[in-house]
C-alpha cells in the first residue's frame, strides 16, 4: 500500500481474525521480523496477558503493536527481545505521530497509565526508524534504560591475531562445523551446564521452547555445532532476519574451549555462513539485572569486529486528565 493521503486511524485489539492483516503489515514493514509473528508471540502466551493492537487507516492495516499488560502498564513486549510500533512502509512522520496518539488514546480508555517500549534495533530494520524515534519523543517518550548491543557490519574478515590463530588450531585438529536439528544434546550437555557454571542462569528458552520455535521457523532459527569426530564440543543458535544474523546462544565445553572451537565457529559464521547479510549481531553486552557492562564480553565481541549500538527502552505516561476521542 502506498500511503499518499492523510490517515484515518482506527485502533483494534488483536484477535485471531486479524492474523492475515497482522502478517500483511509484517511482510511490508520497515522494522518487523519473525519475532513479531503471532506464532512466535503465542508459544509462551500463557505467561503474558496479551494487549496487542492492530491499527488501520480505513480498511488498510498500517501498523501493529505487539504488547502485553501488567496491571496499569502495557509493555511492548517483555516476551520479545524488541518490539514497539511495527510500521508499514510509506508512512510520514505525521502519520506515525497520528498512530502513536491513537494508540495512547485507546489504552487511556482501557485504564492504562503507562507504556513501556523496547525499540527494534536499527540493524534489524529494513528502512530508517528515525521518524518513529522522533514521534515517540514528541509523544512524551523518555528513555528509562539503554541496552548496549555489539554488532559487526558485514562482510567482514576477522583480523584479531588470537582469533585467527585459534581458528587455524581448530581446523588443524580436525574440528568440523555443521547445522543440526538435534537441539537436545547441545542444550542438555553444553549450554545449560555452561550457563549454570559460568553465569548461574538458565537459557531463556527451554529445550521444548526452542525445538518448537526451530520447527515453526525453520528458515530463521538454526543450530550450528562444532564436533571432533562424533564428540560435540560447542555450538550456537542463530536467529536470522532479512538484514541480520543474531547470535542467540553460544557455548563450549572445556574440551571445546581448549581446542578453540568457538574461534573457529565465530569466524565461520561471520566470514562464510552469513557474509551476505548486512550485520552480525552478538547481542547485549551488559549484566541484565544490574545494567553493568561486562567488559570481558565486550572484549570478546570486539575481537570479532563488534561495535557498540545503544538501544533505548522508552516509557510514555498517558495523561488521564485528557479525554481522547478515538477516530472511527
Amino acid at each position: 500500500m502506498s500511503i499518499d493521503t492523510e490517515l484515518k486511524v482506527s485502533v483494534n485489539p488483536y484477535s485471531p481474525g486479524h492474523k492475515s492483516d497482522w502478517d500483511h503489515v509484517l511482510d511490508h514493514s520497515i522494522n518487523g521480523t519473525f519475532l513479531h509473528r503471532r506464532e512466535f508471540m503465542e508459544y509462551h502466551g500463557d505467561r503474558f496477558e496479551d494487549a496487542s493492537l492492530i491499527i488501520y487507516s480505513e480498511d488498510h492495516p498500517v501498523a501493529v503493536f505487539p504488547a502485553e499488560k501488567d496491571v496499569q502498564t502495557v509493555h511492548s513486549h517483555r516476551g520479545l527481545t524488541y518490539a514497539g510500533w511495527i510500521l508499514i512502509k510509506g508512512l510520514s512522520l505525521k502519520d506515525i505521530q497520528e498512530i502513536i496518539e491513537n494508540t495512547k488514546a485507546f489504552y487511556h480508555n482501557q485504564g492504562i497509565e503507562r507504556l513501556e517500549i523496547r525499540m527494534v534495533p536499527d540493524f534489524f530494520a529494513k528502512e530508517s526508524q528515525e521518524d518513529l524515534k522522533i514521534a515517540i519523543q514528541r509523544a512524551g517518550g523518555e528513555s528509562i534504560f539503554t541496552a548496549i548491543h555489539h554488532f559487526t557490519e558485514l562482510p567482514f574478515k576477522v583480523r584479531n591475531k588470537g582469533k585467527k590463530w585459534g581458528k587455524n588450531k581448530a581446523i588443524k585438529a580436525g574440528l568440523k562445523i555443521e547445522i543440526s536439528n538435534n537441539f537436545g544434546p547441545y542444550w542438555d550437555d553444553i549450554l545449560i551446564p555452561n550457563l549454570r557454571e559460568r553465569h548461574r542462569v538458565s537459557p531463556t528458552h527451554s529445550l521444548l521452547d526452542i525445538k518448537y520455535l526451530a520447527k515453526t521457523f525453520s528458515d530463521n532459527i538454526k543450530l550450528f555445532i562444532v564436533k571432533h569426530e562424533e564428540e560435540l564440543l560447542a555450538g550456537a543458535v542463530v536467529f536470522e532476519t532479512a538484514t541480520t544474523a543474531h547470535l542467540q546462544y553460544v557455548a563450549a565445553n572445556q574440551k571445546g574451549r581448549n581446542s578453540k572451537a568457538l574461534d573457529y565457529m565465530m569466524s565461520f559464521l561471520i566470514e562464510e555462513e552469513f557474509f551476505h547479510k548486512s550485520f552480525f549481531n552478538m547481542g547485549v553486552s551488559h549484566v541484565p539485572e544490574a545494567g553493568m557492562i561486562n567488559q570481558g564480553l565486550v572484549n570478546w565481541k570486539e575481537s570479532f569486529g563488534g561495535r557498540p549500538l545503544e538501544i533505548n527502552t522508552f516509557q510514555i505516561f498517558i495523561d488521564r486528565d485528557i479525554v481522547h476521542d478515538l477516530k472511527a
